[in-house]
């Protein structure tokens, strides 16, 4: 025991590091190796939902625009096979309430009610606050941390992935197609990924050392993969989902753990630790998924809400923690 609190900094990092990268690769052979199959919606499989789709196309379409439609629907992306979607699906929706049926997903959503053109607006607020959120953190960093703080530049990269990741939330949520789809999911699992980098990043104190860049290898090498699957072999949502999960529960081990062994050293390393615990549990949102209340809000849009409130807790833990960096260096220089 008394052996093991002599360890130095740099040994202790180096086993965090062993441990992590022998579970990161098992966890990236497994990924490699196995997909699921996608789920799909009852909805929109049905034959009499089917037929409302086409009559609409054949009745109220010119090409690929809708007869009857707003130009602000136009401007959003909405074409007419989107508008026979949408009045189909309430059409549908109707008629399972009227029989007292469970209402399935179209399309694998739950029926939304559309507001100015935003095809799920509780979500789309969400995502706006989550970047409104992080757009603060980032003055609050600026404002109350020195330039030469170690690892100051690199939290400026993490907020700027972050903010990247909710603009295009915020498109995907206004209006789902492909396109945004893709740019969502790849977006969001890029702010997974460099969040688990950042936990190698932080635990070596540093950016640029032969473990650090070791670890960014890899991880751009899995995520250069996983863009390349879902982009161009095959859209699984499954897979994507346990890609995402897998690298956050490893990112939250790691943070969780370094935060343990630092608890009597680093003061605010509560802030953290206390951020990774309330993020962990607000998957549990986005796992057990239900009908959305008024049509409106529904768990997605309840995480996505979680999330910008727990994360001011995490920026005030970089600041500190950035200042904390800044004191060890002056007390080494002098």
């Amino acid at each position: 025991m008394i052996v093991f609190k002599q360890v130095g900094r740099l040994t202790m990092a180096g086993y965090y590091y062993l441990s992590v990268w022998s579970i990161l690769t098992s966890l990236l052979v497994m990924l490699c190796l196995t997909t699921c199959p996608v789920n799909t919606s009852k909805g929109d499989k049905d034959t009499m939902f089917l037929g409302c789709l086409n009559m609409c196309q054949y009745e109220g379409c010119d090409g690929t625009e809708y007869r009857y439609q707003p130009r602000y629907l136009k401007f959003l992306g909405w074409d007419c096979k989107g508008e026979c979607e949408y009045y189909c699906m309430w059409e549908f929706v109707a008629l399972y309430l009227k029989h007292d049926m469970k209402v399935p997903q179209f399309y694998g959503k739950w029926p939304f009610v559309r507001y100015v053109g935003l095809q799920e607006p509780a979500s789309v607020l969400a995502s706006i606050f989550n970047l409104l959120v992080h757009i603060v953190g980032l003055y609050r960093l600026r404002r109350y941390t020195s330039p030469k703080a170690p690892l100051y530049w690199f939290w400026h990269i993490f907020a700027l992935v972050c903010m990247n990741g909710w603009i295009w939330s915020t498109v995907f949520h206004t209006r789902d197609t492909p396109f945004t789809e893709h740019m969502d999911y790849f977006s969001a699992f890029s702010m997974v990924l460099f969040s688990f980098f950042s936990a190698f990043v932080r635990i070596f104190e540093q950016v640029f050392c032969s473990e650090v860049i070791g670890a960014a290898v890899l991880m751009i090498s899995f995520f250069t993969y996983h863009i390349y699957y879902l982009a161009f072999v095959h859209f699984d949502y499954g897979y994507n989902m346990r890609a995402n999960i897998g690298i956050g529960g490893l990112n939250a081990l790691v943070w969780i753990l370094w935060s343990w062994r630092n608890r009597r050293t680093h003061r605010h390393i509560w802030k953290g630790a206390l951020f990774i615990i309330l993020a962990l549990s607000s998957v549990g949102l986005e796992v057990n998924d239900f009908l959305p209340i008024y049509w409106i809000l529904d768990a997605h849009a309840l995480w996505h809400f979680s999330s910008a409130l727990i994360t001011p807790l995490w920026y005030s833990f970089l600041i500190d923690d950035c200042n904390y960096l800044h004191e060890k260096l002056k007390v080494k220089v002098n």
